[in-house]
C-alpha cells in the first residue's frame, strides 16, 4: 500500500503530462545521462539496471545528489532485457512512457564471429520486442488508445540507416531529410576486415534490424498502432564525460562511448582503422531523448506519423578526431603530454561524413561543437589519470 501511495505522490509531483518514464539501461553511458536529463525536465524516472551495485553508483553520482530526486527516482532490477519476463515488475509499478537505452555491451576485437548472433543480434531484437510489448500492454491496461499514445524512445545508431561501408569507409554527405534506406548485407556475413570492424558491422546490421522491427511491430498490430508512437534516435560517435566512470579503464569501457576510439591516437597509437568525422556530445544525446518524450514533439505533428527516425550529430564537417583533436591537446593539455598521459605522435585516419541533422529545428536546441565534445572527454580523462597517479 505504501508503494502505491508513493507512486501517486510522484505522479502528482510531475508537471502536467509528465508521467513516470521507464528508462532501460539506466547505468549505461547514454542511459545514465538520460536519467539525469529526464529528471531535470520534471519527469519521475523508473530506472532499470542489471545489478544493485548500479543503483548505488547512480545514487552516489554528483548529478543525482544535486537533484535530490527522492521518490521521483526509483529502480527495478533487469539483469537481461532479452528475458521474456524482464519488464514484468516495471508493468506492475507503472509508467507513462519508455526510453530504451539498454543494448549489448561487448569489446569488438575480443568477440569471435560465432558469438555475434547470440550476444549482439538476439539481445537487440528480443529486447526491443520486450520493450514494445510492455509498452503496448501497459498502454492497453490504462485505456490508452485512439487518443494519447504511449511514447517509446529508442537509442538506435546512425549505422541503422547509413550503410556500414559508407559510414566507415566512403565519404558521405546527406542533406536534412534526404537519407537513404539501409539494406544491410547479412545478417552477419564473413568478413575479410579485421575482427574489430567485423563486430561493428554485426552491430550495425543488428541496429538496422531492430529499427525495422519497430516498424513491423506497429504495422502488424492495430492495437500497437493505436497505442504507441515510437522515436528511433540515431547518434553518430558519442563523446564526452562519463560521470559513473571512476577509473580510466571504466571511462573507455563499453561500445556506446566513442571515448576509447578518440583516445587511442591521443595516447600515441597509430590507428589503421578510419573513424567517421562526425560526432555528438553525450549531453546532447541525452537531452534529445528527453525532448522526444514530449507528447507535443513537433516532428510528430509536422510529419503526421507514428514512428520517427532521427539522427543525432553536430552539423560540422571537420577532421575532428584526427587533426583538430591534436591541435586542442597541443594548445590546452601539454601538461598531460609532458606527463606521458597524452601524446601528439599518434595517427588517426578519418572518413569524412556529413549528415545534416538541424538539431535546432528538430529538437529546439543546438548541439555542441567538436571542441566542447573533446574537451569534456579529455578533462575527465586527465583528472582520472591524476587521481590514479596520486594513489
Amino acid at each position: 500500500m505504501a508503494d502505491r501511495i508513493t507512486d501517486q505522490m510522484v505522479d502528482q509531483m510531475a508537471e502536467p503530462g509528465k508521467g513516470k518514464v521507464l528508462i532501460t539501461g539506466a547505468s549505461s553511458f547514454v542511459g545514465f545521462r538520460t536519467v539525469v536529463s529526464t529528471l531535470e525536465a520534471g519527469y519521475p524516472v523508473l530506472a532499470a539496471v542489471p545489478h544493485q551495485e548500479d543503483v548505488d553508483r547512480i545514487l552516489a553520482a554528483p548529478s543525482i545528489k544535486r537533484l535530490k530526486p527522492g521518490a521521483a527516482l526509483s529502480f527495478i532490477m533487469v539483469p537481461d532485457i532479452a528475458d521474456t519476463d524482464s519488464l514484468k515488475e516495471a508493468v506492475k509499478k507503472g509508467f507513462a512512457s519508455i526510453v530504451h537505452c539498454d543494448s549489448p555491451q561487448f569489446v569488438p576485437f575480443l568477440m569471435p564471429a560465432d558469438q555475434w548472433n547470440a550476444k549482439i543480434n538476439y539481445p537487440l531484437i528480443r529486447g526491443t520486442n520486450n520493450v514494445l510489448s510492455a509498452a503496448m500492454n501497459h498502454a492497453g491496461k490504462n485505456g490508452k488508445g485512439g487518443g494519447k499514445r504511449m511514447r517509446v524512445v529508442i537509442t538506435s545508431s546512425v549505422t541503422a540507416c547509413v550503410p556500414y561501408s559508407n559510414y566507415w569507409e566512403q565519404e558521405t554527405f546527406m542533406n536534412y531529410g534526404n537519407y537513404p534506406e539501409h539494406a544491410p548485407e547479412g545478417p552477419f556475413p564473413p568478413s575479410n576486415r579485421p575482427n574489430e570492424k567485423s563486430a561493428w558491422e554485426a552491430l550495425a546490421n543488428a541496429k538496422f534490424e531492430a529499427m525495422q522491427f519497430t516498424r513491423k511491430f506497429l504495422a502488424e498490430s492495430s492495437a500497437a498502432s493505436s497505442r504507441l508512437s515510437i522515436v528511433n534516435l540515431m547518434p553518430t560517435l558519442i563523446l564526452g564525460h562519463d560521470e559513473l566512470a571512476k577509473t580510466t579503464r571504466q571511462f573507455t569501457n563499453g561500445w556506446q562511448s566513442a571515448n576509447l576510439w578518440a583516445l587511442r591516437h591521443l595516447q600515441g597509437e597509430k590507428v589503421d582503422i578510419k573513424l567517421p568525422s562526425q560526432t555528438v556530445h553525450i549531453d546532447d544525446v541525452a537531452r534529445a531523448h528527453t525532448v522526444a518524450l514530449d507528447r507535443a514533439f513537433k516532428e510528430f505533428q509536422a510529419r503526421k506519423v507514428r514512428t520517427l527516425d532521427l539522427y543525432l550529430s553536430s552539423d560540422e564537417i571537420s577532421s575532428g578526431l584526427a587533426f583538430e583533436a591534436q591541435d586542442i591537446v597541443k594548445r590546452d593539455y601539454m601538461d598531460a603530454v609532458n606527463k606521458g598521459w597524452l601524446s601528439l605522435k599518434g595517427e588517426q585516419p578519418v572518413n569524412r561524413i556529413m549528415i545534416q541533422t538541424l538539431p535546432l529545428k528538430t529538437f529546439g536546441f543546438g548541439f555542441a561543437a567538436f571542441e566542447k565534445q573533446i574537451k569534456s572527454m579529455l578533462d575527465q580523462f586527465v583528472a582520472l589519470k591524476a587521481k590514479e597517479e596520486k594513489n
